[in-house]
């Protein structure tokens, strides 16, 4: 056989290459939650047992809200931010799935060497005194392969457990847009609610200096006093203070909602309307469905699964690693031979390699991993209890701050006709500039606070959907 062609060469690795198994993704880890989870949530709240989708349009019928979501998805810096590790973990795997295949490389070489000899030929002595001089040649074309046999699957298990960290980064970039998702609303309910609550404030001094103006006016009639009517004037300024501090709680909250969009905080994002009401309570499932629907149980469930690759990746370390070799190729003093296949030179070889010592590093590398593992069994219970609290929490704030708006809507209520009346009881020379003044201030106090505990839900109703796992229609 005059030369062997480098075709020939490559069949043998692409063949045994092609025949290996390919890295797949890990099993879903069954049954590693270590907290038995009950059939139904603890906390009170209406039972239903479908899980909630779409939560955006469930909360706010206002298309604007929507479309914020939406730009905060494609404009916001931390979501770009986890989209690129997304990349960076598709990479790792992809580095990883290339130790399964063959090393090739192409060399081309070439080199001019001179020699002198002393004496002419055939006089050892170099008696004569001569030197003659000789040119030489040499051209060299080879293609070198080398291929680690993945007998064990060490390097498969490696590869497999890369996978798994980069499903893990897709759950985290998941999380991430949700987490903002619900940021976003939440930050949309308190700018509707500082422009109602500015909007109360405004109506309060209207009607402060209304209620100044008939003490004032009672006063000068001889029907009052002077200082009824001074502190119905500190009344109206410290209402006056209220509405600014009001309408600097409507900038601060677009500058935080032009952040979230990545925009620069210039404080003239519009809004319109105001709070919407709290819509019916979203579907709570069963505890179950959290492992199954929640991104960051999914993401640690999958670095759980990683660990346990990298931990056998380790073990399979300890056993022979077995490779084989070639390089075949032209080699001639014309560099015209090289693409010639009568000037052929070849050669295939196989090793086996064996760690005999290493003062302890393979086995300490196996101990490392098996430990990574435990914690990730660790983080996933952490990860999973947390989120059972958050939905317990949640559907337990359901009731109590459904059951305080009520109760403050009807003191609401009752404030209002004891303002009205008092003032009219004022009018009337019948009831106390004192009484007016306290009514007065205290329909503002809990005006204020029904706005407030509403907002309050719908940010509860916000994170009882991200609890549950809930998802929005545009998913990564």
């Amino acid at each position: 056989m005059r030369g062997m062609s480098i075709a020939m060469l490559i069949l043998p690795f692409a063949a045994l290459a092609l025949a290996g198994c390919r890295a797949k993704p890990p099993q879903e880890i069954e049954g590693a939650l270590a907290v038995d989870a009950p059939a139904a949530y603890a906390s009170r709240g209406e039972r239903l047992t479908a899980e909630s989708d779409d939560w955006v349009k469930q909360l706010s019928k206002d298309a604007t809200l929507t479309k914020l979501i939406e730009e905060v998805r494609r404009e916001n810096w931390d979501i770009k931010k986890a989209a690129l590790r997304v990349e960076t973990a598709a990479a790792n795997a992809k580095i990883a799935g290339a130790r399964l295949f063959p090393i090739a490389a192409v060399g081309l070489d070439g080199s001019r060497q001179q020699q002198a000899f002393i004496g002419f030929p055939g006089d050892p002595s170099g008696a004569s005194g001569g030197v003659s001089q000789s040119l030489s040649n040499s051209f060299g074309l080879s293609l070198d392969v080398s291929w680690e046999i993945d007998l064990w699957g060490r390097i498969r298990a490696g590869q497999e457990a890369e996978i798994a960290e980069f499903q893990a980064s897709k759950e985290d970039l998941r999380g991430v847009a949700s987490s903002l998702s619900a940021q976003t609303a939440k930050v949309w309910f308190a700018l509707m609610e500082a422009r109602d609550q500015a909007r109360l404030a405004e109506q309060s001094l209207v009607s402060f200096r209304n209620t100044e103006r008939t003490l004032r006016d009672a006063f000068e009639l001889g029907g009052g006093s002077a200082a009824q009517v001074q502190v119905a004037t500190s009344d109206v300024e410290t209402s006056t203070a209220l509405l600014e501090e009001r309408n600097g709680q409507v900038r601060a909250a677009q500058r935080q909602l032009e952040v979230l969009l990545g925009r620069y905080p210039k404080a003239e994002i519009e809004s319109a309307g105001g709070l919407p009401e709290v819509p019916r309570q979203p579907p709570a499932g069963i505890p179950s469905t959290l492992l199954e629907r929640r991104s960051d149980i999914v993401a640690a469930e999958r670095r759980m699964a990683s660990a346990a690759r990298r931990v056998k990746e380790g073990k399979l370390a300890l056993l022979p690693q077995i490779s084989l070799t070639g390089s075949g190729g032209t080699a001639s003093n014309q560099l015209r031979d090289l693409t010639s296949t009568d000037f052929g030179v070849w050669s295939i070889g196989a090793d086996v390699t064996q760690n005999l010592f290493r003062g302890g590093e393979v086995l300490g590398n196996v101990r490392l991993r098996e430990i990574a593992a435990r914690e990730a069994f660790v983080d996933y219970q952490r990860v999973a209890l947390d989120a059972f609290n958050e939905v317990e929490t949640r559907l337990d704030n359901e009731v109590v701050l459904r059951r305080r708006e009520t109760a403050l809507r009807k003191a609401e209520g009752h404030l209002i006709d004891a303002y009205e009346r008092s003032l009219q009881e004022y009018r009337d020379g019948v009831g106390s500039a004192t009484a007016l003044l306290t009514n007065q201030r205290r329909l503002l106090n809990v005006s204020g606070q029904v706005l407030t505990l509403r907002r309050l839900r719908l940010d509860n109703r916000v994170d009882l959907h991200l609890a549950l796992g809930g998802s929005i229609k545009k998913t990564f």
